[in-house]
């Protein structure tokens, strides 16, 4: 069983004073058969504890025993319950269902009908209004419910006090929740739900409002009344016992004033920490873009790793032939050494007439020198330009490391959605098991209903037959009911 006290003030209202005034009705002890309409969340059980409490709505729930059906055709017998009640939703029922829905709740009625919820009126029109604007330009987000009564229009009060005098009830009708003080705690119980942080704080002005001032919230302009219908000489509620008179107590604004101060202050420091959120967020968008821009340099110093290996591959080709080149000079320098030793024994020996060939000799060795110290010059410059290639291989290298770790942070960030999204589809498994084990449950009770249905009509065939048995055997008319 919930904490009534916890509950949101609007939905405490519209429960806490029909409950109350069926508490005025009912006979000492007396346990109550009740119908809500309309009543998928059950909420009315937390109030009627010791009741019997049965449920219809239009939409489905997973509450206990709720059947399916319209509240302007009620799947249910003629007096069927103590009392009928629907909180709230007389305003969603289109217009042209509205009266069905009021003759229905009478005719399942045994003695009492408690219709609570809002009426037609300007200043009720215009408070719906203001919190609309105030969800819209505050929040940034629509209210189903105030959008249909919007759509539907509110239903004339006046209009539901004449169907239910019309399906013989003696009607009154009492009204709770005075209109600006409704409002501003709509606002701040929007406000608060809105945001996680301050749900605690919003259960906790739920609970004072509940226990302090519901009773005596009911002067001046009010937005919600519930209209009560007596049927068969039941006695209306006076609602003494319900309702304190209408006064404020003492000092009750105080505690509005200081949430109104804190929510201030709360909302102005929300304020900066979105717009410090909106900076966070174009700084991942301004990431995202440079992570982009390294990709693409990635790409591109790939590509030129590629061609400087090409380039480096030919280099090496060339310095191999290089190589090839020199030690082919060295061994025909070893064998020019080998013939100049000779011939120069040779001249020592001719020296005298061979001096001529001498000289030419050594300016041909001089000549081989030189071309081999320009071969040796020019393989050391191949040899600088080889190094600094490397040294640039090895700065691209380095380039590349360093996009190896952004690649992996990437990595590592997509990794920890895939381990939130994994955890949010098992959750949606679960959640969808559990609707399909809420069909099953509501087959086997629509199983029931049909046996049900069987078995009555076996019982109405039965009767029929004995019905006409007697009639046979003492001859008189059927009574007309």
């Amino acid at each position: 069983m919930i904490d009534v006290l916890e509950l949101p003030f609007d939905q405490y209202q519209r429960y806490r004073l029909t409950a109350d005034l069926l508490e005025e009705l009912r006979a000492p002890n007396e346990r109550l058969r009740v119908l809500d309409v309309g009543g998928r969340t059950a909420l009315l059980r937390s109030f009627l504890p010791n009741d019997e409490v049965r449920l219809v709505d239009v939409e489905a729930s997973a509450e206990r025993g709720l059947v399916l059906g319209s509240g302007a055709a009620l799947p249910f017998k003629d007096a069927s319950f103590d009392a009928v009640c629907a909180f709230d939703t007389l305003e969603h029922v289109p217009p042209p269902l509205r009266r069905d829905f009021v003759r229905e709740c009478a005719r399942v009625a045994k003695r009492w009908v408690l219709l609570a919820g809002p009426y037609e009126a300007p200043r009720v029109v215009e408070a719906e209004q203001a919190l609309q604007r105030f969800l819209r330009e505050k929040l940034k987000t629509e209210h189903r419910y105030l959008n249909e009564h919007r759509e539907h229009g509110l239903p004339i009060r006046a209009d539901t006090e004449r169907e239910l005098a019309a399906a013989g009830g003696k009607v009154a009708s009492f009204g709770h929740a005075n209109l600006e003080r409704w409002l501003v705690g709509m606002c701040f119980s929007m406000y608060m739900d809105d945001d996680p942080a301050l749900r605690g704080l919003a259960k906790s002005f739920h609970r004072y409002y509940n226990r302090e001032l519901f009773r005596s919230d009911h002067g001046d302009q009010v937005y919600r009344h519930v209209v009560v219908a007596a049927f068969r000489g039941a006695k209306l509620p006076e609602a003494r016992g319900a309702l304190d008179p209408a006064v404020t107590p003492r000092g009750a604004a105080a505690p509005f004033e200081r949430l109104s101060e804190e929510l201030m202050a709360f909302d102005r420091e929300r304020a900066a920490w979105r717009d410090e959120r909106d900076a966070l967020r174009q700084v991942a968008r301004d990431l995202e873009t440079d992570l982009a821009g390294h990709r693409a340099t990635l790409a591109d110093a790939r590509a030129r790793i590629s061609e400087r290996e090409e380039v480096i591959g030919d280099l090496e080709t060339d310095l191999a032939g290089h190589r090839a080149s020199l030690a082919e000079l060295q061994a025909v320098r070893a064998r020019e050494a080998e013939a100049f030793a000779a011939v120069r024994a040779e001249l020592e020996r001719e020296l005298t007439n061979q001096r001529d060939a001498l000289q030419a000799l050594q300016l041909r060795v001089h000549g081989l020198e030189a071309h081999a110290a320009e071969l040796e010059n020019a393989l050391a410059s191949r040899g600088h330009e080889l190094e600094a290639e490397r040294e640039a291989r090895r700065a691209v290298e380095v380039e590349l490391e360093r996009l190896r770790g952004y690649s992996r942070e990437l990595e590592a960030a997509t990794n920890r959605a895939n381990e939130l999204a994994t955890r949010l589809n098992g959750e949606l498994v679960g959640a969808l098991e559990k609707l399909e084990r809420t069909g099953k449950e509501l087959a086997a009770t629509r199983g029931e209903l049909d046996l049900a249905r069987a078995d009555n009509a076996a019982l109405r065939a039965e009767l029929r037959s004995r019905w006409k048995n007697l009639k046979r055997g003492i001859s008189i008319r059927k009574p007309r009911y």
